[in-house]
């Protein structure tokens, strides 16, 4: 099943009425929806808590589809449950919805998170995202630090994401900036994992395309995470302009492949001026072994040395220097 398929079946699943009631959390209206579930607001009914409910139903899946799913389930579980960091969407309980009035829901896992005020997308989607055309979103830099930070405690603690992009960085009321959505998040085996075959195809490298998919799944590295940051900073700082022409996901990963092959140059936005450019294009390295070099932990420590020179609330020193 491809994304675009899991988000047609979750799109023509019933949603559950507000006020319906999932163990101690009543839900409020629809945040939104992703690849295998909908995302609802939600209050502690005992103190009026607000929260998040990620509800995830199997009724309608095929049995191939319905082992592939649980095994994503599971790994959020999993690894949300073994989470700890201020960067890291948190995963509070994990419940069973009963509704037997609705077939398709009744028995869906939910996991009930932290609320967040939008993602990163609903920022790049909205037309108040950004300043002159191309511009960074509001506190891009801050977003970057957390992203960055949150991805090198997953790296650190053996972890792979999966699936970076802006709709999987959440914002909170307070100025959090959390990733979230580990459904592809998986455990190293050593310098690699595997995973499905699944996530956004304009986020994922260039050697994902060219490898064969195994009985355990595609091989998945740290590297993987490094390329989607490469793509999610530019985008963040550009008002979200992706690194690869195209129309189409499809289209800019095509891109993306002709450019590892040598066949096309990175072009990437006048806007970004030196430093970030470095950044950028050292995250966009065209094969994997060259982002070795560029850990999550040295992206995070090359940050925090550029906040240090500049001062934490400024981007851009001026005009761009120099392009790449």
């Amino acid at each position: 099943m491809t994304s675009s398929d899991a988000e047609e079946d979750v799109l023509a699943t019933p949603r559950l009425p507000t006020g319906f009631r999932v163990d101690g959390w009543e839900l409020g209206g629809v945040i939104g929806s992703g690849g295998w579930g909908t995302v609802y607001e939600a209050r502690a009914v005992a103190d009026g808590t607000a929260a998040a409910v990620k509800v995830l139903p199997t009724g309608a899946l095929a049995p191939g589809q319905r082992a592939e799913f649980g095994e994503l389930v599971a790994r959020e579980v999993r690894f949300s449950a073994e989470a700890d960091h201020p960067h890291l969407i948190r995963t509070r309980a994990v419940c069973t919805v009963d509704a037997p009035d609705m077939p398709e829901l009744d028995g869906a896992i939910a996991l009930v998170m932290d609320r967040a005020e939008a993602s990163v997308r609903q920022v790049l989607d909205s037309p108040k995202s950004s300043g002159p055309a191309g511009g960074p979103i509001p506190d891009a830099v801050r977003v970057l630090r957390g992203v960055v930070s949150g991805l090198a405690h997953m790296h650190g603690a053996g972890w792979v994401h999966g699936d970076l992009k802006p709709d999987n960085v959440l914002l909170g009321a307070g100025g959090e900036v959390w990733l979230a959505d580990f459904g592809l998040a998986t455990e190293l085996d050593g310098t690699h994992a595997h995973m499905p075959p699944l996530g956004t195809l304009d986020h994922l490298p260039p050697e994902w395309w060219s490898q064969r998919t195994g009985a355990r799944g595609a091989v998945v590295r740290p590297t993987a995470d490094i390329w989607a940051f490469g793509v999610l900073a530019h985008q963040v700082l550009t008002g979200g302009r992706h690194p690869f022409p195209g129309s189409t996901a499809r289209a800019r990963s095509l891109a993306a492949q002709a450019y590892a092959r040598g066949t096309a140059p990175l072009r990437l936005g006048a806007g970004l001026d030196e430093d970030w450019r470095l950044i950028v294009s050292d995250c966009l390295a065209p094969d994997h072994r060259t982002r070795l070099r560029h850990t999550a932990a040295h992206l995070a420590a090359r940050i925090e040395e550029l906040c240090g020179r500049r001062g934490r609330g400024r981007l851009l020193p001026g005009r761009t220097r120099s392009r790449r």
